[in-house]
């Protein structure tokens, strides 16, 4: 049985179901069979409630080699190996940053499936408020509701939004108090959860992050552009997806067009040169829609270019490590008193 999608499960007929269909679907899902049937449904419950829309796996991330090993090295620390090996806590999260587009959301819900938890993803707005009892109430809700959704991957987008560096001026203060007490609360719960709670930041800002939320993260990458071989890769598997045979056409005129295209580029210029030939009597998608579509396209690398060149200044510097395939760095894992400490 292949693994149910969120939408599927939500329209199952669970209290329908006798036992045995329910164990089916939970080893479909990877979890545990015990329990009786009320039991049985709740965990199919909490799995729909927290699971991402889409699902994606390793093999769905393509030229981010570095960042996937480190992925899967660190998800093993959630495993009763490492409990008996003597690991004391779990990693709190990691810091993922890089222009629009360039996968980060993907890479979130492809970790919560990989590692078998459910996914809650937080948007910034959820957290803009001036009143600090606003704020404290909001995220003391949130680190409640995750430690009983455990394990479970919280995905915080656009972090800098929500929890960045205070601002100097009256006029942001309260903004400000506001933003700090609800950071206070979040640096506790990392600090103090042994429930199973993994934080994946994004930032699209690197220097507009808290230094005291920088050092609650295991991990800090940059996911830069894709290179040429994950743009081949990418182009590929998105005409796959669209039922059309990448063989079809000449993927390396493709690849070179696209340099300087993050994989929402490309994904962008595909659907715009299939929306060219389904607009004419739904026709054949052929090459040169792909070309113009392409040519057309204003990359992210210029629309970014500021932004990407300061990034890439602090993978130099040592400030984070780089995602992309172009390095490929062994992690070594760091434990100190045996309490997990990072990866270097």
């Amino acid at each position: 049985m292949s693994v149910p999608s969120k939408r599927s499960l939500l329209a199952m007929d669970l209290e329908g179901m006798t036992v045995d269909e329910l164990k089916d679907v939970l080893r479909s899902l990877n979890l545990p069979l015990v329990g009786n049937k009320a039991e049985l449904i709740e965990k199919i419950e909490h799995m729909a409630r927290t699971m991402p829309e889409s699902v994606f796996q390793y093999d769905d991330i393509k030229g981010l080699d570095p960042l996937i090993r480190w992925f899967k090295m660190t998800g093993r620390l959630f495993s009763p190996e490492a409990a008996i090996y003597g690991f004391t806590r779990f990693p709190a999260g990691v810091l993922l940053t890089g222009v629009p587009g360039c996968g980060k959301s993907m890479v979130a819900k492809a970790i919560a499936n990989e590692w078998n938890m459910g996914f809650r993803r937080v948007h910034p707005d959820e957290l803009v408020g001036s009143c600090v009892g606003d704020n404290e109430t909001f995220m003391r809700d949130l680190v409640n509701e995750l430690a009983a959704e455990a394990p479970v991957v919280c995905f915080m987008d656009e972090a800098e939004k929500l929890l960045g560096q205070t601002r100097a001026g009256t006029m942001y203060r309260a903004a400000d108090a506001a933003r700090d007490s609800a950071e206070s609360i979040l640096l506790q719960f990392m600090e103090d959860d042994d429930s199973g709670v993994f934080f994946i930041f994004t930032a699209n800002d690197y220097d507009k992050m808290s230094p005291a939320l920088l050092d609650r993260f295991h991990g800090r990458f940059f996911i830069d552009l894709p290179s040429r071989s994950a743009r081949k890769d990418i182009i590929s598997s998105m005409l796959e997806i669209r039922q059309r045979n990448p063989s079809d056409y000449d993927i390396e005129a493709l690849v070179k067009i696209s340099d300087g295209f993050s994989g929402r580029d490309i994904r962008t210029a595909i659907d715009e040169a299939m929306k060219s030939a389904f607009f004419q009597d739904a026709r054949p998608l052929v090459e040169s829609d792909l070309v113009e579509a392409f040519s057309q396209a204003i990359p992210t690398s210029e629309i970014h270019k500021e932004q990407i060149a300061e990034m890439r200044e602090m993978v130099s510097q040592g400030k984070m490590r780089r995602a992309n395939s172009q390095e490929l760095e062994a992690g070594v894992l760091v434990a100190k008193d045996g309490e997990y400490v990072g990866w270097v």
